[in-house]
């Protein structure tokens, strides 16, 4: 479940917060907020509400960001200040920190925004909690019982008290006058440890008649272990000796307070595990080992849960609290004393291997963990068994920051994910360049939005079981002297497909770009995009060659345009700037977005239907299992997957696949798509099992706008192969 978060945003572009607040809830937060654009208005936010977070863009017309820091800072609010901008430079930032902001992210980056809101948030919980925890320390120093004195250390080397108060009976367990009599009891109490240390400070106070502070232990005769704190000033009297007028105090409380401050400081309130900052204190201390003893190996692991979101979306948070308890206290069995095992956020568990013999022993230790974690769990009566995504990293002299050795382990543990849930992967250089790569594609798709870079290609449909034009055929001549024979089939319509054309790399396609913009977000303005320019060039086409064009567009949405509130929204406003009518258009949405939310989802369809637009499932029978709730969808056509249709053979089990699929659509009545018709013989099987309408490079492949225009104004579309022309011969 997201984390709650009030934000106030000082930003006086609309779209700029809209894009940082869908940042966020990619990150994993449920933002509550308000935008503000002058200083009166953030005034009153800030007197009016709690916030969590301000984010402040750098500058702002009559208003910037120095100055909403300054009415943040007056408001004696401690609120996390972090600057977005993407017009902010180096020496700017670095003046912003300096005047007290927290961090500072550009806009271009704005991946990096939860994870700088999550860290800025921890850590305004540990000042508050350290401002707690002093105002305590006050409040208990202004109790705590101590005794004043006067001690004598006689030049003769003797020593005793002239006076001491009677606090001396709780602190020492001694009365005044046994103190007085021998004053050797008290120094007896005197922790062994600490008694060298005691007697350097109290020479060095002596021989330069400096104050005397020094804190120990003492050992009371009831037992109890104290600690005390002395403060005196010393003097020299005529007759040489050296006498310190001072208090000692019971500091035990303060001492306990200060140790519980530190380890709270270092370790997971939730697990008790060590957390980041203690995990990377221990890391930078094995990077400075392995740099001075050369037989010293070790090896980071990188645990990410699988599925724990689901568990604690189905079972509740207490349940995913108590899970996380019951993994870390499994980690720890796996490990030895000189090991180290920390939770760094969520899910996330940090395990350091110290002196180990090799590779192998981290592997050992990782599939001893995996093989742990297939034992099944009780959580709230139900039995769950949960697995684990590990990336490996052994520890080398090229590693200079804890910083590296967790990115590299965190990129080994994406792969693992990725490539099958429930495995490990060992970091090499080569995952390192990929995601360097990724990361500066990710920026490149940035700017390709701005640049517009991005083109849609245009992939005919065709009705492969039409009576206008089945069965028509007719010879043409080619340049070898051959004829070829030349099938007519009926345009319908066509799928609009992003493509790239990236400006140094040349023409990129979707497989490559699509599924990092879906994981940042980006996916969102490309199909927004797409959407308006797919319906104007229809709309185009409409106005040029009739105005009953009988052609749609299929459209292809994501499972985030369907999170998005305001998808009907745009979806009415593109229409209405276009001019096109609802029935020209089908929207694509994959099987396996339909499991996500199926009730929100049919309502979205309802919707989508009432306006008379198209519903395609596409990618039907590729994994996900819809049968339990097809018949409620509201959909128009089942889209089969390429998969299938590439691999058909009479008989086998693709080919009664793509058989049972037209005979359940059949009696649904819903239309069958096949893609991915590559061969007469394929499109011969599809007619025959009764498949209406088709695509595939054997009919077309993606066309620019510019050649789809010339196919528009056939509404024909001829399919030629030598294969064909041979069955026809």
């Amino acid at each position: 479940m997201s984390e709650p978060l009030n934000v106030l945003m000082v930003e006086d572009s609309e779209t700029d917060a809209m894009l940082v607040i869908h940042e966020l809830r990619r990150g994993g937060f449920n933002p509550i907020w308000q935008r503000v654009q002058t200083a009166q208005e953030l005034h009153t936010a800030l007197n009016s509400s709690t916030w969590d977070a301000i984010i402040s863009d750098y500058r702002l017309p009559g208003f910037n960001a120095f100055m909403a820091l300054e009415i943040a800072k007056q408001s004696q609010k401690d609120i996390p200040f972090i600057l977005v901008s993407g017009t902010i430079g180096e020496v700017s930032a670095v003046e912003m920190m300096k005047a007290g902001a927290h961090d500072y992210v550009m806009k271009d980056n704005l991946n990096r925004l939860p994870v700088a809101v999550r860290r800025e948030l921890r850590d305004a919980q540990v000042r508050a909690e350290r401002k707690q925890a002093q105002n305590l320390l006050q409040t208990l120093a202004s109790n705590i019982p101590g005794m004043i004195y006067s001690f004598v250390y006689h030049l003769n080397g003797s020593f005793d008290f002239e006076y001491i108060s009677l606090g001396c009976l709780d602190l020492l367990e001694l009365t005044p006058d046994e103190v007085l009599e021998n004053a050797s009891l008290c120094f007896a109490q005197i922790h062994i440890d600490d008694r060298a240390g005691f007697g350097v400070a109290a020479k060095q106070s002596a021989q330069t008649l400096s104050p005397f502070f020094y804190e120990w232990r003492l050992a009371t005769p009831s037992g109890k272990l104290k600690w005390v704190q002395a403060s005196a000033r010393s003097e020299c009297r005529e007759n040489g000796d050296i006498v310190w007028h001072g208090v000692l105090l019971d500091v035990s409380d303060r001492k306990q307070a200060q140790e519980l401050i530190i380890h709270n400081a270092l370790h997971d309130p939730l697990t008790d595990l060590p957390n980041r900052t203690l995990l990377v204190e221990r890391l930078e201390l094995a990077i400075n080992r392995a740099k001075r003893v050369d037989t010293y190996l070790y090896a980071v692991l990188f645990l990410d849960l699988d599925r724990f979101k689901v568990i604690n979306d189905s079972l509740g948070h207490l349940a995913g609290d108590q899970l996380l308890k019951t993994i870390a206290q499994k980690l720890k069995t796996h490990l030895r004393e000189v090991d180290l095992v920390a939770r760094i956020g969520g899910d996330e568990f940090v395990i350091l291997l110290e002196d180990i013999s090799g590779i192998e022993k981290a592997i050992q230790i990782t599939e001893r963990i995996m093989t742990d974690f297939q034992t099944a769990l009780i959580l709230n009566d139900s039995e769950v068994v949960i697995s684990t995504s590990i990336g490996i990293v052994l520890g080398t002299k090229d590693y200079s920051h804890a910083s590296d050795l967790l990115r590299d382990a965190d990129i080994a543990m994406y792969k693992a994910k990725a490539q099958d849930r429930n495995s490990y992967k060992i970091f090499d250089i080569e995952m390192h360049t990929q995601a360097v790569n990724r990361l500066t594609l990710e920026t490149d798709i940035r700017k390709a939005l701005e640049r517009e870079e991005f083109v849609i290609y245009y992939q005919p449909i065709v009705d492969i079981l039409g009576d206008a034009y089945g069965g028509q055929s007719q010879r043409v001549s080619r340049e070898s002297g051959r004829e070829s024979q030349m099938q007519a089939v009926r345009l319908i319509g066509f799928e609009a497909l992003v493509r790239w054309q990236h400006p140094t790399r040349g023409f990129i396609l979707p497989g490559e770009f699509i599924p990092i913009a879906e994981e940042t977000g980006l996916i969102v303005q490309i199909d927004r995009w797409m959407f308006y320019t797919a319906c104007q060039q229809l709309a185009n086409w409409k106005s040029k060659f009739t105005n009953d064009l009988p052609l749609k567009i299929s459209i292809n949405l994501s499972a985030q345009d369907i999170r998005q509130a305001r998808l009907l929204e745009d979806i009415d406003q593109t229409l209405a700037k276009t001019g096109l009518e609802g029935d020209f258009l089908a929207i694509e949405i994959t099987e396996s977005m339909l499991i996500e939310n199926i009730s929100k989802t049919i309502d979205l369809l309802t919707q989508l239907k009432a306006r008379k637009i198209q519903i395609t499932i596409d990618d039907f029978g590729s994994g996900y299992s819809s049968l339990n709730y097809l018949h409620r969808l509201p959909a128009d056509n089942l889209k089969i997957d390429r998969s299938f249709v590439n691999q058909m053979q009479e008989g086998n089990r693709n080919y009664q696949v793509v058989s049972t699929i037209i005979a359940l659509s059949n009696q649904l009545g819903l239309v069958v798509i096949a893609e991915g018709i590559e061969t007469s013989q394929q499109l011969q099987w599809l007619q025959q099992l009764g498949c209406k309408f088709g695509q595939g490079y054997l009919f077309s492949e993606p066309l620019s706008h510019e050649t789809a225009e010339a196919l528009v104004a056939s509404k024909t579309v001829y399919l030629s192969s030598d294969e064909y022309g041979e069955q026809m011969s």
